[in-house]
């Protein structure tokens, strides 16, 4: 066991985490005002999806009161540490351990299924809603006392697990409650304790592709020349990129195969960390994916072994310093959708060379060129044939034939239709197939114990997407095979006028983000309604479905503007709790206005490129403006001319989209 426990700790200051040296622990008998999670009551039942996290939590703060800390930090991550101590599987979440309290952080699109997923040990902290404290604020609250009283607080957490810039803001805020309030690096607890002697999916490695210049349509040489440029500009010698977007990207190099790294599972990423200055570039990945292809490819890349990266980086800083001292390096600082580069890789750049700043790539990366586009559109129209076909075939299955189905198995045909399509690399999230009261939940994952069956009574929600060679889709559309209320198609229809009013924005190019999300809310906002989520999100090339900078949303505290180019999603939505939900989602692109006389510069306006249709019986066509018929009308049009000559002997896909596209 000791062996075992030093071979960890190694690999622990390895990868950027440091065992502290305290001892002790004296119990805080500081308590607050709990949210507790549903069904906690002594004669409840918990929900189905629940996991038992008891001795879990037991284990883990063993190991706290052994290394003398009164906090341990667990951020959201690729190797799932969070959804196992916790059992909250979200996509955003942190968590905070006491030695008396385990709370977690989430926003509204997780309130629901946090609230069934945590159980009784746990508090759900619901982000943005009255009377609940920051993360760092709630941290710094109770531990305040214990450190004036104790002389040191110590909240633990791995380097290498929190991004650079949170770390620092965390660290200074924790210390504006008390001196003695300290954010230390720690090995990461979670690893000590889940091994896969308990359950932990064992390591798998992506192989590494070359992505050709016929989907990439720039050479990565000319990437890297435009991001020096870029650098130079602001008298910068070099940056670490550490987000594993922009390494694909930069390199026109994707990840392809199974991995264990869960939030990766379906985005074409791999392992790496990258160095580029004006003069080298530095690659580190597992040397068993580099292939001779590759090789060649990156022929004039250093390449370096992944597993001792940041001894890597260590020793490269040292010698770099004494070859070029006054070479300033961007470390990254936390972006729309990434946590920046870790505390651990801000620690090993010199402080006298090192600049916290935003990557230069999320812009690069955000505007596509004419081939990424043109692909992004080719990608979209066999996204729409999939879909389309599915809808087709899933509403004869229960509408007409009255066959039974359930989410995941509804969900595992559309896999199999996207599947069909040229150069189609798998789905780009797990598909959230929602019917009922699951619809509700904002990004219901189904599993075999919530599986519900799709029947007449209710609405279905189904938000999917695909991964292809030539670009990323994502589309939600609501459904329903029986006959909707009342209250449902006017909420749909509310729904629906606010997506076709984003999509119907023309604005000075430039425009931030933020200013177009009141069109989509609007219809919604009349009637005392909202949903809680952005209204929409860039998307990459072949890359993640989630992409910066942009994200409609109206509260954000850092817009970005919107440039011809750019693919973003628009997907307002309503949800009734324990009923039903409604989303629809259309990725929009963002492209020039042709004027005459520009006179205040130069305009922009979006161009749908999610091609299907929506559902007639839920709309109550009257309510829409004739500006807004007019645009389901030529939407509807564009559908029929650029999707049904790419079905071929598929009567009930053709006959469905005639249907579902008379207006």
């Amino acid at each position: 066991m000791l062996i075992l426990l030093f071979s960890l700790l190694q690999a622990a200051i390895i990868s950027g985490c440091v065992l502290p040296l305290q001892d002790g622990y004296v119990p805080s008998n500081i308590r607050h005002a709990r949210d507790i999670t549903t069904n906690c009551g002594p004669d409840d039942i918990p929900p189905p999806n629940r996991v038992n996290t008891t001795e879990r939590l037991a284990v883990l703060r063993e190991e706290m009161r052994r290394r003398g800390l009164q906090a341990y930090i667990v951020p959201l991550d690729d190797e799932s540490r969070l959804r196992w101590i916790s059992g909250f599987s979200g996509s955003a979440g942190k968590a905070v351990i006491t030695m008396d309290e385990a709370r977690l952080w989430t926003d509204g699109r997780y309130f629901l299924q946090a609230a069934d997923q945590l159980d009784c040990n746990w508090y759900l902290m619901r982000e943005s809603q009255e009377g609940v404290e920051d993360f760092d604020k709630w941290i710094g609250q109770n531990l305040q006392d214990y450190a004036d009283q104790n002389g040191q607080a110590v909240i633990g957490a791995c380097a290498d697990q929190l991004g650079a810039g949170t770390w620092l803001d965390w660290q200074e805020s924790f210390k504006s409650y008390s001196e003695d309030m300290i954010l230390e690096p720690v090995e990461n607890l979670i690893d000590l304790l889940w091994t896969e002697q308990n359950g932990r999916p064992p390591q798998i490695l992506r192989d590494i592709k070359v992505h050709g210049l016929q989907w990439s349509g720039e050479s990565w040489q000319s990437k890297v020349a435009r991001l020096r440029e870029k650098l130079a500009e602001s008298n910068i010698y070099g940056i670490v990129v550490s987000e594993l977007d922009e390494i694909a990207w930069i390199l026109n190099i994707r990840g392809e195969g199974p991995t264990h790294l869960e939030i990766l599972n379906e985005s074409p990423l791999f392992q790496s960390l990258l160095v580029i200055n004006q003069e080298k570039i530095i690659l580190m990945v597992h040397l068993d994916k580099v292939t001779n292809e590759l090789l060649n490819h990156l022929e004039g890349v250093e390449i370096e072994r992944y597993e001792t990266r940041y001894r890597e980086l260590r020793s490269y800083f040292i010698v770099q310093a004494d070859i070029r001292p006054d070479g300033r390096y961007i470390v990254t600082t936390p972006s729309t959708y990434l946590s920046g580069a870790s505390y651990a890789i801000y620690n090993l750049v010199p402080d006298d060379i090192r600049e916290l700043d935003l990557s230069p790539i999320i812009l690069m990366k955000a505007v596509k060129n004419e081939v990424e586009s043109a692909g992004m559109m080719n990608a979209h129209e066999k996204d729409a044939v999939a879909l389309c076909s599915w809808s087709a075939f899933m509403e004869n299955q229960i509408q007409v034939l009255g066959e039974e189905w359930t989410e995941l198995s509804a969900a595992a045909v559309l896999r199999e239709y996207r599947a069909k399509q040229q150069d189609n690399k798998g789905v780009s999230f797990g598909t959230i197939s929602a019917f009922g009261s699951n619809g509700a939940i904002i990004h219901y994952a189904p599993t075999n114990i919530t599986d519900a069956k799709i029947d007449r009574s209710n609405l279905y929600l189904v938000d999917s997407g695909g991964q292809y060679l030539d670009g990323t889709t994502d589309v939600t559309r609501t459904f329903h095979y029986g006959e909707p209320s009342e209250v449902q198609k006017q909420r749909y229809t509310d729904v629906l006028r606010g997506s076709i009013q984003l999509a119907l924005v023309q604005a000075p190019e430039g425009t931030m983000d933020i200013a177009v999300d009141y069109a989509t809310r609007q219809f919604l906002y009349k009637q005392g309604l909202e949903y809680r989520h952005g209204t929409g999100h860039g998307i990459g090339a072949y890359l993640e479905v989630h992409e910066g900078p942009t994200r409609i949303a109206m509260k954000r505290e850092d817009p970005a503007g919107l440039e011809p180019g750019m693919f973003f999603s628009d997907e307002p939505g309503y949800y009734q709790d324990g009923e039903y939900g409604i989303r629809l989602e259309t990725i929009l692109r963002v492209v020039s206005v042709p004027l005459e006389n520009p006179e205040y510069g130069d305009f922009i306006k979006f161009e749908a490129v999610t091609l299907v249709p929506f559902e007639p019986k839920l709309i109550i066509k009257e309510q829409l403006s004739s500006e807004e018929l007019q645009w389901l009308r030529d939407y509807n049009q564009i559908i029929i001319d650029r999707i049904l000559p790419r079905i071929e002997n598929d009567d009930l896909t053709v006959d469905w989209i005639m249907q579902k596209t008379e207006i």
